[in-house]
């Protein structure tokens, strides 16, 4: 591994990507930082972190042998990967809010937001930012936020948390293209937030209706049945769960 740590940045995924098309990159560098000003998150999101609390960073991998098509395998394993090992650690059930939030005791503690360069028709490499909610106490206005700390009670070192969560994230992304896709997506149905619960929905023109989540297809499109016994299938940004 190769760690670059900043004091402060707007962005990590923006550092790596600009310090990837400027240099030759070494495979598997991380960016960690204890201030990102200007976290980016899915929907347009700013992601708020607390400083020496919060462990935000970006790491970057060569990728070989995948195609655009299987371009959500990426995005399932880290989530994956995250949401196994938080697990392990804190003792306390983590599952992944579809398509990439990651959910402690029912309530956002991460987000990941996955940037892939494509070559053709191949993603040459990848870079993922992921950012977590470790030992915050307080979290204000944040009602569906939580973090490890909130949920177990226990003080971590974030240093031990990088090393050990980057890690399992490199050897997952490092047989992306040996692993069968149907085992991937088994493994990221396993930890699906809401997976066969109905739960309230709101579509991009605000309408709200009840659905029920009965998993992903290798696309990335999130599967839910309706009451009335139809299926929809929904990308992403098309939906929005309520909770």
């Amino acid at each position: 591994m190769n760690i670059i740590k900043l004091s402060a940045t707007d962005s990590t995924n923006s550092y790596l990507a600009a310090l990837a098309k400027n240099t030759a990159l070494k495979d598997e560098t991380i960016v960690v930082t204890d201030h990102q000003k200007k976290g980016r998150g899915q929907r347009e999101s700013v992601w708020q972190s607390q400083p020496t609390r919060s462990l935000t960073f970006s790491v970057f991998k060569r990728i070989e042998g995948v195609s655009v098509q299987q371009q959500f395998a990426i995005s399932m394993l880290v989530a994956v990967a995250l949401a196994d090992y938080l697990q392990t650690i804190s003792g306390t059930a983590i599952t992944v809010k579809w398509p990439n939030d990651i959910m402690a005791a029912g309530k956002k503690c991460g987000g990941i937001l996955i940037e892939n360069q494509v070559r053709g028709t191949a993603i040459k490499s990848t870079i993922v930012g992921v950012g977590l909610n470790i030992n915050e106490e307080v979290l204000i206005n944040l009602p569906q936020a939580t973090s490890l700390r909130l949920v177990s009670g226990k003080t971590y070192d974030l240093d031990i948390i990088l090393k050990g969560v980057t890690s399992e994230m490199f050897s997952a992304l490092t047989t992306v293209s040996q692993e069968a896709t149907a085992s991937i997506q088994f493994r990221f149905e396993q930890f699906l937030f809401k997976k066969g619960v109905q739960s309230r929905y709101r579509l991009s023109d605000g309408t709200e209706f009840l659905g029920t989540i009965t998993g992903v297809n290798l696309l990335g499109q999130l599967l839910m049945d309706l009451p009335q016994g139809n299926s929809l299938k929904f990308w992403n940004k098309e939906v929005e769960m309520l909770y």
